[in-house]
């Protein structure tokens, strides 16, 4: 009996810590049922956030397509507006270009036309000096010789 008595004791001790380990199990698992509770709360708040997240970031695709088009667009116009501007200024240049190199051209004909005269001057002048040389070398060898053949008696 006393063996049976310690063994309803130990079965009865055992029943004791199994029913406050079963206690124990309980409100932990009330608790963790608490935390799931609380996790699937957290997790719906979460898809929500991942819900509007999604239609911000297509709002952001929007308007970044609608900005790149923006700025292709603007940039085309100032491309195009650059061209003319540049063609603008390449016709200016040209145009002034060509302006002075006619007015080169003019000064160079002007210039040639002046040297052509100056050379043709100069020419005659010295042609004219040639023949004024001439005439008194002529006349320098005819009185030497008048005066040679006076000295000799040859006239």
């Amino acid at each position: 009996m006393a063996a049976m008595l310690e063994a309803d004791l130990v079965e009865g001790s055992r029943v004791s810590k199994l029913e406050s380990d079963v206690s124990g199990m309980r409100s932990d698992i009330a608790r963790m049922q608490s935390d799931i509770a609380h996790m699937r709360g957290d997790i719906g708040d979460l898809k929500v956030d991942v819900r509007d997240l999604r239609n911000d970031v297509g709002a952001l695709k929007a308007d970044v397509a609608s900005l790149r088009d923006e700025m292709h667009t603007g940039l085309a116009a100032v491309r195009e507006e650059a061209r003319a501007e540049f063609a603008a200024v390449r016709h200016e240049m040209h145009m002034g270009f060509s302006a002075v190199r006619e007015e080169v051209r003019a000064e160079f004909a002007a210039v040639r036309h002046e040297m052509h005269m100056g050379f043709s001057a100069l020419q005659k002048e010295m042609v004219r000096r040639s023949l004024s040389d001439r005439i008194w070398m002529f006349s320098f060898a005819a009185g030497l010789i008048t005066v040679l053949a006076r000295g000799f008696k040859w006239i």
